[in-house]
């Protein structure tokens, strides 16, 4: 009765235990809280990286505010206005750099000397002497006295004697120490507005350093050729050796007065150089903004200053609105950016939370491999925090390169629903914790989403670039219509945004070409094109297997054409399907001779073995095809197709032999253990490796059917396929009845297209 009773208990279902029962049972798991961890460890990073205590800044050059825009809090801000006056009285006032030639004055003086001592070797009556002397005379005073031979002797007289030239010399030299020093200029040649114009600053001929700071009035011809006359005469006069200095003060001056060099030319470059010079090291004058007051920019194109409703903004504006913006920000309350931190915790944390549900319910083995999860979180990173960065110059708009190559990277390397998913939480995060509005968060969606649905297939590198092109088609109406739905102006800033967005789209493309070869490697992943490289019959194991195993061989040609039609049948991947079977069986390389497709009639080597070691050999294949498959760095996913091809399938001949030699040795008591003869597995845990699984028993199976009618071949495929699915075999991969029965139709189809019949022709007569 005991007995009974116990036997009935162990039946009875245990209680279902109560949701908040699950829910502390799930917390308790160590696994959990690493996952957890990592969570908090990235919005921690984000927090810093996005300064997510401070409110954003959410204005956007070439954006139109939705509103007239007024102060929230006092604050300071640059003068436009005033700097600028201030900063063109500097540019007035600056003095402007002359170069001074003194060479020229040194060959005025020089051929005025000629021409004295021509005077003092001379007679009137010599034709050179009358030309030299009319020199001596204003030609334009009428008035004046003329060219004679009495003044001409006069004045000979005064310079011909002993040491009379020299010392007239010395006069004139020392009347003209000041010119020498200040130089003569006829006008300034800067204009209004370029310089001083009552002082200058005069240098030397190639030496800048040593300039000095000159009144305008002691340089310009008109001003100071009275002064030079005067003192002229002062100096001549004081040389007692001349016997009448007023008549040789006139003619010297006469002579000299319209032949005085302009020495002074206006060094253009280094003058408006440190006049803006200047200028920029006068600071900027502050003004007052007080609450309420509207905010006033200089806007050159516009006769209102005011920020308004409906007109983009430049970038004074943006300038003006980041002072309001710090201002705001220095004004909070630590209370504040308490709450703003959780907030964006809890942002974050619902983000995570979506993530590890879907991962939870479509895809558990990304969420249970620590490192896989662990990549997928520092994508995210990465992408916001180079998004954030780069969103950070005002001129473009190329967030939207980071977030749609992260879709393509998660639609090639995972698969589309997912990306879909991340592509579209992180342009909504980036959104929110930049500040940005819907348009923004529409915009990136429509790039993202766009990007994750044309990456299902990837066979050529320029697939990529057809993307990124195609993205920027479809993100360029999207945020021209959004802009323009949520109030933007239809001007040219929206396009000019749009433009932006789409350019980035395209380079996106671009980036992701150059990406994927690293990615495959990173993420280890097959893409079309990695695949369609692997398939190459030239490959080091595939030419192998032809020498040292052509009938195995031969089989993985005829799996891989059955297996490829029979995936896309079912809308799996029909590449990784065809690709997969060419290697599938590298193991049996080890040892090929034991295996059937290989023995050519002759001796078959498991007569002389034991079923369990023949077992051991034949199972042996998998294990050694994985490992041929690694030192040759095949994929990971054609390895995983390698070990799960077979299954925990039973090696039946083996264990059938074995029962049969058990049998015929009368041991009653002892048992064949079933384990010993199976695959040590995994089980197929994809409808690809499902599919390979089915194919390959197929296909061997066929070989032994002596009339292969299209009635036994169907009768083969659903009897393997209905052994397989008893067994257990298809208990771990996501496939259904339905594509069952798809299989088994694609694989008698390819099998009756293999075994179809021929037409029997009459023998041909020898002659």
């Amino acid at each position: 009765m005991s007995n009974a009773t116990s036997n009935r208990n162990r039946w009875i279902p245990a209680t279902p235990k109560a949701p908040l029962r699950k829910f502390i049972d799930v917390f308790q798991r160590a696994d959990v809280w690493l996952r957890i961890g990592l969570c908090l460890a990235i919005t921690t990073i984000l927090y810093v990286v996005m300064i997510g205590w401070n409110p954003p800044f959410q204005y956007r050059l070439r954006e139109a505010p939705q509103r007239n825009l007024h102060a929230h809090t006092e604050f300071e801000y640059d003068d436009y206005r005033a700097t600028e006056e201030a900063r063109n009285r500097v540019r007035r006032n600056f003095l402007c750099l002359y170069e001074h030639d003194t060479q020229q004055l040194e060959e005025v003086r020089s051929a005025l000397t000629n021409d004295l001592f021509k005077i003092a070797q001379s007679e009137f009556e010599d034709v050179d002497a009358k030309e030299v002397w009319a020199k001596f005379f204003a030609a334009d005073d009428d008035n004046a006295d003329q060219p004679s031979p009495e003044n001409f002797a006069e004045f000979k007289e005064s310079i011909s004697k002993d040491g009379q030239l020299e010392r007239l010399q010395d006069a004139i030299a020392k009347s003209f120490i000041e010119i020498n020093s200040n130089g003569l200029i006829d006008v300034l040649t800067h204009e209004i507005g370029q310089g001083n114009f009552e002082e200058i600053e005069v240098f030397p001929k190639g030496n800048v350093a040593n300039s000095k700071r000159v009144n305008i009035s002691d340089v310009r011809i008109a001003e100071i050729i009275g002064d030079l006359k005067t003192r002229m005469s002062n100096e001549i006069q004081k040389e007692d050796v001349i016997e009448n200095p007023e008549l040789v003060a006139k003619r010297v001056f006469d002579w000299l007065k319209p032949r005085l060099p302009i020495t002074l030319t206006w060094d253009e470059a280094r003058s408006k150089s440190g006049a803006e010079a200047a200028a920029s090291a006068v600071e900027r004058i502050q003004k007052i903004v007080a609450p309420g007051d509207a905010l006033e920019s200089e806007r050159r194109d516009l006769d209102t200053r005011v920020i308004t409703a409906g007109v983009p903004l430049n970038d004074e504006d943006i300038s003006l609105l980041r002072a309001e913006h710090n201002a705001l920000v220095n004004a909070e309350t630590i209370g504040t950016k308490v709450v703003r931190s959780i907030f964006f915790y809890g942002l974050y944390a619902a983000m995570f939370l979506l993530v590890t549900q879907y991962l939870y319910l479509r895809d558990p083995e990304l969420l249970n491999d620590l490192k896989q999860f662990s990549i997928l979180l520092g994508l995210i990173l990465v992408t916001l925090t180079v998004a954030w960065l780069v969103a950070l110059n005002e001129e473009w708009r190329s967030e939207i390169v980071p977030i749609t190559i992260f879709t393509m990277t998660i639609a090639i390397a995972y698969h589309i629903e997912l990306a879909l998913l991340l592509g579209a939480l992180v342009s909504f995060a980036f959104s929110v914790s930049h500040g940005f509005g819907l348009a923004e968060f529409v915009v990136l969606t429509a790039a993202s989403s766009s990007s994750a649905l044309m990456c299902q297939r990837i066979r050529s590198r320029t697939k990529l670039v057809n993307v990124g092109l195609t993205v920027a088609v479809i993100v360029l109406p999207t945020a021209i219509g959004v802009s323009y739905m949520l109030g933007q102006p239809l001007e040219w800033a929206l396009f000019t945004n749009a433009l932006w967005y789409a350019g980035g789209a395209g380079i996106a493309g671009l980036v992701m070409t150059a990406l994927l070869p690293f990615l495959e490697r990173w993420f280890d992943i097959q893409t079309d094109i990695s695949l369609l490289e692997l398939s190459d019959a030239n490959h080091p194991l595939l030419k192998e297997l032809v020498q040292r195993a052509p009938g195995t061989y031969n089989h993985s040609i005829n799996v891989a054409s059955m297996s490829e039609a029979a995936a896309e049948a079912i809308g799996a991947n029909g590449l990784l399907c065809r690709v997969a079977a060419y290697f599938h069986d590298v193991g049996k390389l080890r040892k090929p001779e034991y295996f059937i497709e290989n023995q050519s009639g002759g001796i078959n080597k498991h007569d002389d073995l034991v079923p369990t070691m023949s077992t051991l050999v034949i199972i042996a294949h998998v294990k050694d095809g994985s490992d041929i498959a690694k030192k040759h760095r095949l994929p990971g996913r054609i390895i995983d197709l390698i070990e799960q091809h077979h299954g925990t399938t039973l090696v039946e001949y083996f264990y059938r032999r074995a029962e049969k030699q058990l049998e015929e040795s009368g041991d009653a008591e002892a048992t064949v253990d079933e384990a010993d003869y199976r695959y040590p597995g995994p089980k197929p845990q994809t409808p690809e490796a499902a599919v390979m699984m089915l194919a390959d028993a197929v296909e061997s199976a066929s070989r032994a059917l002596r009339e292969p009618a299209p009635a036994r071949i169907e009768g083969l495929v659903q009897d393997i396929a209905n052994k397989k699915f008893d067994d257990g075999q298809f208990d771990e991969c996501e496939i259904t009845i339905e594509q069952l029965n798809t299989i088994e139709e694609s694989l008698i189809k390819s099998l009756n297209a293999m075994y179809h019949a021929r037409v029997k022709y009459p023998e041909q007569q020898t002659a």
